[in-house]
């Protein structure tokens, strides 16, 4: 019966337990360059924390108060005024401030960072700052645009005793003592060094000790400052800003932090004093202007009533003006309220769309008062950006635009008021034109005398009021409230925030993991050769029979039959399964034949052919062996003859040779008789299939019990296909870490096309040191090398 499409070998369509258990054993097998990946690894991050700073986190809290408003309280002169504040704080904009570099210079300038303080060690440097450092730099010719200096050199600083110290540069032969307060000049830096009066000298002994000191430029070090910083808001609805900044000396992280709050407060309160002082300047302007004007008044009341002989006005005329005395009362408001609108319209003429504008003026107008107040913050806003920016900023011309928006608001909402204000005046002057008439009998002096004093009493009632108002803006600018409450003043945690041990070692163990298995899995990846079986049993549903060992000791050589040897051991199961597999005939008697061939040269279809003869004459039996590759035949190089003896290439020219003319019996010892290719012929093709090489297998058939034939690559020459069809068996050859797994593909389409019946595969070269183990590591053998594996061997 032909072979069946089934293996011998349990099934290749495992569960997805035993697919992912083998999988997971197939990197075990290489657990010992895991292990040293890990450790390796491990290893790393242990001299990484060992050695790294330690940066550590400084934030503080802060509560941004509301600013009052810029105009004028006007409830002392119209007797109104809002009852609830519903102005919102934007945070965005105090955050922007925070961080701007006109306000980190401040701190910088404070702090003295342009200048850096180290110890060093023998693999990291600490930085010291404050009363860590027993001295202090004066820089005396600084320039940030003088490169040279700029890059100055880094200085050794080493006290000799209380008054002298020895100074030296890194990478310079220079070495010099000096004393504190000595003026030094060293290549392009000058700079004196005097005594710190915060360093604890009674209680710390710094001679000795060595510290080094450079110089950074105020840019470099506003620059490295501001990345450093970070702020952020407490919730969404919150007033509080939390001010980060991180950094390896803690006692530097929380003086810049405390400094930066309190220029922040100092800037705030600079903008409202400088608000008020232009409110005490308009206010004081048009006080003079009154002064003016209420003298003029009271002359003119003077002269009319000594050239009118006029001492008092009898009481009863206030009977007569009582029908207007409301009307009267609200004119003057309104003339009020004219004087102020123009004394503002005629200050926003003469200056320009960015000039601050006089806010608490008394404008009874609430759109107007708004309006002036936005337009002075705004105002506020982009002189702080002009001065650590150009007008190009982008945020400076968003600021002009918005500016020229409400200065242009504020001029028509001006026009609109006085617009409003002198209908109002006109329907009051209507109704005292009405009340005049009612007292057309009084005498003209009188109403000349009330209209003079009417006069006078707004006049006096407007000074009095600008006059308080001055006192208001003067206290002001004298007393300021602070821009932020500090809720939390600068604090460092005890525990560092970089690097982090856990994370850094769990990083490493991840690292050391995956490192070795990632490498393996690209190789396993990029590996196209065939490694195992079951590459060979999921790709082809053929049978393996036999998986022959890698020996190199027998490269050349032939088995023994006294051989015990694993590799020997392998053929005679070969042997085993091919004759479980053969056809059955019904003469047991007659003549069995193998073919053993492969895709390509060099997968060891002579090597197992020559070995598997070996194995079958070794049970006195009668064996042929043919070498069938007419083109680049090996089987010559086995026996040590010549190539060009005669062999199966003159069988098939010559029809006079005889069998027993070209095989070599016994030769070197041989159980089994061999008939090698012989000269190169230039048509194997059409030599294979004159006839004669049937009669060959026909007459050796009656001759041999076995008759195996070494046949060429079926992927190289088609001389193979030819012939198969004499072969009971055809032994396919492939070989571990050599044949391509592509190649298996044409094995596959030579089986399903029929060009190849009754075939099985011997997969040569397997490796057993990579536990590819032909006898399964469980120690059983017939040879003296076979070793059970150990406990840490998968």
């Amino acid at each position: 019966m032909p072979i069946e499409n089934k293996s011998t070998y349990p099934d290749n369509t495992n569960s997805s337990n035993e697919s992912l258990k083998k999988e997971i054993f197939r990197y075990l097998k290489y657990w010992q360059w895991i292990i040293a990946s890990v450790i390796v690894v491990m290893a790393i991050c242990y001299l990484y924390l060992r050695y790294s700073p330690n940066i550590y986190e400084t934030s503080a809290k802060i509560k941004i108060l509301k600013k009052k408003d810029s105009g004028m309280d006007l409830s002392g002169l119209v007797g109104n005024s809002p009852l609830f504040d519903m102005s919102k704080i934007n945070l965005e904009n105090e955050m922007q401030i925070l961080k701007s570099r006109r306000l980190v210079e401040k701190v910088v300038d404070e702090l003295n960072l342009d200048t850096y303080y180290y110890v060093s060690g023998r693999i990291k440097d600490n930085e010291i700052f404050g009363s860590e450092v027993p001295f202090k730099v004066n820089w005396l010719n600084i320039d940030d645009t003088n490169t040279q200096f700029t890059k100055s050199s880094t200085f050794v600083f080493e006290l000799i005793n209380s008054n002298r110290f020895e100074l030296k540069i890194i990478d310079n032969s220079y070495k010099k003592t000096f004393s504190f307060g000595e003026e030094i000049s060293i290549e392009n830096s000058q700079f004196v060094i005097h005594r710190n009066p915060l360093f604890d000298y009674e209680n710390k002994t710094p001679e000795g000790r060595t510290i080094f000191f450079n110089y950074r430029s105020v840019n470099a070090a506003v620059g490295s400052l501001l990345g450093k910083i970070n702020t952020e808001p407490i919730g969404d609805i919150s007033e509080v800003l939390q001010i980060k900044i991180n950094g390896q000396n803690k006692a530097k992280n929380e003086a810049i932090v405390n400094e930066l709050v309190d220029k922040f407060n100092q800037d705030g309160i600079e903008d409202d004093r400088a608000i008020a002082i232009r409110t005490e300047e308009f206010v004081t302007e048009r006080l003079k202007m009154l002064v003016n004007e209420l003298d003029t008044v009271e002359s003119d009341l003077v002269d009319f009533k000594s050239s009118n002989d006029i001492v008092n006005i009898e009481s009863g005329v206030e009977m007569m003006f009582q029908t207007y005395s409301d009307a009267e009362k609200r004119k003057s408001e309104i003339q009020t309220q004219l004087q102020i609108s123009r004394f503002l319209k005629d200050e926003i003429d003469k200056n320009t769309p960015y000039t601050m504008l006089p806010g608490d003026i008394g404008i009874e107008n609430g759109t107007t008062t708004s309006l002036v107040e936005n337009f002075n913050q705004l105002v506020a806003q982009r002189n702080k950006l002009l001065n650590s920016s150009t007008r190009q900023n982008p945020q400076v011309k968003r600021l002009s635009e918005e500016l020229d928006k409400l200065y242009s608001n504020i001029k028509i909402s001006i026009q609109n008021y006085l617009s409003s204000l002198e209908i109002s005046l006109q329907n009051i002057s209507k109704r005292e034109q009405r009340a005049d008439a009612t007292i057309e009998s009084m005498p003209e002096k009188e109403k000349i005398v009330s209209s003079i004093q009417r006069q006078q009493a707004v006049k006096v009632k407007l000074y009095i009021f600008l006059l308080q108002k001055k006192e208001e803006a003067a206290l002001s600018a004298a007393i300021t409230a602070p821009t932020a409450k500090v809720v939390d003043y600068a604090y460092t945690s005890s525990t560092p925030i970089s690097p982090k041990p856990r994370m850094i070692y769990l990083g490493g163990l991840i690292v050391g993991l995956g490192l070795p298995i990632g490498v393996l899995y690209l190789i396993f990846l990029f590996d196209t050769k065939i490694s195992t079986k079951e590459q060979v049993q999921s790709r082809l549903n053929i049978p393996v029979i036999a998986e022959i060992p890698l020996n190199k000791e027998y490269n050349g050589k032939i088995i023994k039959p006294t051989d015990n040897s694993s590799l020997a051991e392998s053929f005679r199961i070969l042997r085993t399964n091919l004759n479980y597999f053969i056809t059955n005939k019904k003469n047991n008697s007659d003549s069995k034949v193998f073919f053993s061939t492969s895709s390509t040269k060099g997968e060891g279809k002579t090597f197992t052919a020559i070995n598997t003869a070996s194995v079958l004459a070794s049970n006195n039996h009668k064996t042929l062996l043919i070498g069938c590759d007419l083109r680049n035949p090996q089987l010559h190089n086995y026996l040590e003859v010549s190539k060009d003896s005669i062999g199966l290439s003159s069988y098939l020219v010559d029809s006079e040779i005889e069998l027993d003319d070209v095989k070599l019996k016994h030769k070197h010892d041989l159980n089994f008789d061999v008939i090698i290719s012989g000269e190169i012929p230039p048509n194997p093709s059409e030599l294979l299939n004159n006839g004669r090489f049937e009669e060959l297998l026909k007459e050796a058939k009656e001759k041999y019990d076995y008759i195996l034939v070494d046949t060429a690559p079926t992927m190289l020459v088609t001389d193979t296909l030819t012939i198969f069809e004499h072969a009971d068996i055809i032994i396919y050859m492939v070989r571990t870490n050599f044949t391509e797994l592509k190649i298996l593909n044409h094995i596959k389409e030579l089986k399903e096309i029929k060009k190849l019946k009754n075939i099985a595969i011997a997969i040569n070269g397997v490796n057993t040191k990579k536990g590819y183990d032909y006898n399964y590591g469980y120690g059983y053998g017939y040879s003296e090398d076979v070793k059970k594996k150990k406990w840490y061997q998968f």
